[in-house]
């Protein structure tokens, strides 16, 4: 049985500052959230081919959140291996696309046997202009991380015992860097025709190769630990130093060696694009002494009702073919994270004591059978014997045994709504959450808006819980009594209008036995077709005291403010707007036109001038896309005495904020675009009301 390997992070100056990252505050933002647009769905591709290929095929999926408009970007491959990667310049989305698939092609005459090619495929050019659709920009630089090797047949490596018999090889692993700790039993299997070892459920599960060379020295191919390292957004890799550098006069004094009959030393550096974490000798040595190791596997099958009305678990045990017998027995409570707990169990059966609560069975055959337990939390154990009556690793398997029904986490409970009529509350920034719940001992929410999940669930390909569980916010011990009490009841306050919300919840019970539920709610909105339709060109000049809520890209804080703003007419049905976006040191004549037919002011994206040394741009975004061109805009309208700024009828997307882009040239493209704007500033919910002198 393996033992538990620990991680242990050591970090090396060469790499750059690593920052944890959980989410912050109690609400979602989008402008915190990543905003990509055209990306690769994929962060990393890895791929294996037939050992006589010459030319191989990789197929990449590049997608977008909406599908309106054709709109093309630019690739490159960059690396040390980019040469053996062809793939198109340009990339065009369709119009009505979400998704294209487009062939990157390998040359594969360079590819070592148990090496691998690898390239890096950036995003490195956007249209500004896409069609009708307001131009699209990426918050980030996309990249793809690709990886080929020849596909291998693998055999399994036998060892011939003392007594004749061929039994598999296995080998133990002696982590000394990324990871620490002994890894026993280890298969090892050999590649047809080819002296590439590898020993499987390595590390994070995943093979490790190795190739054994004529002297007896050995070289360790650049490949994935299994390890994904989310700071870095890719995968870690280990190689020897030699592969590393690409200087094969690294092995003198960094040499990987087998003794030519179990022992191996392997000079290895563990690494991202940023850098290396760590870097050093392991061991690694086979498993002579052993034949087979003798395991038994365990399940949890559940609770059943037998044909007189008991209600009992039943678990099942499975041995493997080393295994001529195995002992079992249930410990009552969890102990599969204490060692001395389980070595003393371990010797409690091999010295046929009682370690369990209803008694130890001895099987020659598998076994599965109903176990007469009360409510609570259950360890299952078994120690296999192989055919000289040697004891194995212990196995071990916690459930929760719940014949009564009542220990799993159950909701009462769970209102999620907006308020209406309710003079507490703004129906349009603001829901309610009641809820109530049995068996809770620790709960994680995630509130974000429907139209975000929906995209991470798409192209993130992790199911709601799954994102909860990762992203959600985790309650302290005052709400946990709340919940499993009277019921905790709060509120989001700081929503925006009009817009569908998911609200997620995972609650766990004290073994951790998890529920997953969800609702969605919809804030009430204001909409250009609510505008009242009788109002005049002469009633919107004038001065007027705006308010706005202005969330600060470089503070990564939102607020409310108060402004003054100023419409006057420059020609006919041609304003200007002075006052936005309400900064001392910036302050652009914003041309906007009133409609005669919707009777509503019209305000389109637009240059703005020069914001210190940089070129600013009036551009809108509907929280997952920025836009500065196209169909795209905002109207102003009456809605009682107030005047609100929502999406246009003309505008092809529901954008609700507005902020001044900054450009590094007058030539407004994704190449100039400095993914800031004028005082790190977008607005959103602003409304006007007339100022009376």
């Amino acid at each position: 049985m393996r033992r538990p390997i620990i991680l242990s992070f050591i970090f090396c100056l060469s790499l750059a500052a690593a920052c944890s990252k959980d989410q912050e505050g109690r609400l979602f933002s989008g402008n915190q959230d990543d905003s990509r647009e055209i990306h690769f769905i994929q962060s990393s591709i890895e791929k294996e081919f037939e050992r006589d290929s010459a030319e191989g095929i990789i197929q990449v999926d590049i997608a977008r959140p909406g599908c309106k408009g054709e709109y093309s970007v630019w690739l490159s491959a960059f690396g040390d291996d980019a040469a053996c990667f062809s793939l198109p310049g340009k990339v065009t989305l369709e119009d009505g696309s979400y998704s294209t698939t487009i062939p990157v092609k390998v040359d594969l005459g360079s590819l070592m046997m148990g090496s691998s090619l690898k390239t890096t495929v950036y995003i490195t050019g956007r249209e500004s202009e896409p069609g009708n659709e307001g131009a699209y920009i990426s918050r980030y630089s996309d990249k793809l991380h690709l990886s080929v090797s020849y596909s291998l047949q693998w055999e399994t490596v036998y060892r011939t015992t003392d007594d004749g018999e061929q039994v598999p090889l296995t080998a133990t692993f002696h982590y000394n860097g990324f990871y620490t700790g002994d890894d026993p039993g280890l298969p090892v299997e050999k590649a047809v025709d080819a002296n590439v070892y590898r020993i499987g459920n390595w590390a994070s599960g995943v093979p490790f190769q190795f190739l054994i060379n004529d002297d007896n020295s050995c070289t360790v191919p650049a490949q994935s630990i299994g390890y994904f390292h989310s700071t870095y957004n890719e995968y870690v890799y280990v190689s020897d130093m030699a592969v590393y550098t690409g200087n094969p006069g690294a092995y003198a004094s960094y040499p990987c060696t087998f003794d030519g009959t179990g022992h191996f030393e392997f000079y290895l550096i563990y690494y991202v694009s940023a850098g290396y974490f760590t870097q050093g000798t392991e061991t690694m040595d086979y498993d002579l002494d052993l034949r087979g190791m003798p395991e038994v596997a365990i399940r949890f099958d559940g609770i059943e009702t037998t044909e007189t009305g008991f209600r009992a678990p039943r678990v099942t045990f499975t041995k493997n073919s080393y295994t001529q017998f195995f002992k079992a027995a249930i410990i009552a409570g969890n102990i599969t994270g204490d060692k001395a707990a389980l070595l003393n169990v371990r010797n409690d059966l091999i010295d046929d004591s009682q370690p369990g609560v209803t008694g130890t069975i001895t099987s020659y055959q598998d076994y599965s059978g109903l176990w007469n337990l009360q409510d609570g939390n259950y360890t299952a154990v078994a120690l296999a014997y192989d055919e000289d009556g040697r004891p194995g690793e212990l196995s071990c398997l916690r459930f929760t045994c719940d014949v009564s029904g009542v220990l799993a986490p159950s909701v009462n409970v769970f209102e999620w709504y907006c308020p209406a009529d309710n003079p507490l509350y703004d129906g349009y920034t603001t829901c309610l959450w009641s809820f109530q719940a049995d068996n809770v001992a620790s709960l994680k929410y995630l509130c974000m808006r429907k139209d975000y999940l929906d995209y991470l669930m798409r192209y993130g390909r992790m199911s709601l819980s799954e994102i909860t569980a990762q992203r959600g916010n985790l309650v302290n011990e005052t709400a946990i009594d709340l919940v499993t009490g009277e019921g905790l009841e709060t509120s989001f306050t700081t929503l925006q209008e009009g817009r569908t919300y998911t609200l997620s919840i995972l609650v766990y019970n004290e073994y951790g036995d998890s529920l997953h539920v969800y609702k969605d709610a919809t804030t009430a909105g204001h909409y250009a077709s609510d505008y009242d339709r009788t109002k005049t060109l002469d009633d919107f000049l004038g001065a007027f005291r705006a308010t706005a809520s202005v969330y600060n890209s470089a503070q990564g804080a939102t607020s409310s403010e108060v402004f003054r703003l100023d419409v006057y007419q420059q020609d006919g049905n041609n304003l200007v707007i002075n006052g936005l976006p309400n900064l001392r040191n910036f302050a652009p004549q914003v041309q906007a036109y009133y409609d005669e037919d919707l009777h509503m002011v019209i305000v389109e994206p637009q240059d703005a001038g020069m914001y210190r040394n940089n070129y600013a741009r009036l551009g809108f975004s509907d929280g997952l896309s920025i836009y500065w061109g196209g169909s795209v805009s905002m109207a102003i309208g009456y809605i009682g005495d107030t005047l609100y700024w929502t999406a246009s009828p003309y505008s092809s997307a529901a954008v609700s904020s507005l902020e001044f882009l900054l450009f590094s040239s007058p030539e407004t493209n994704s190449s100039t675009y400095l993914r800031e704007s004028a005082g790190s500033r977008s607005l959103s919910a602003v409304t006007m009301t007339r100022l009376d002198y």
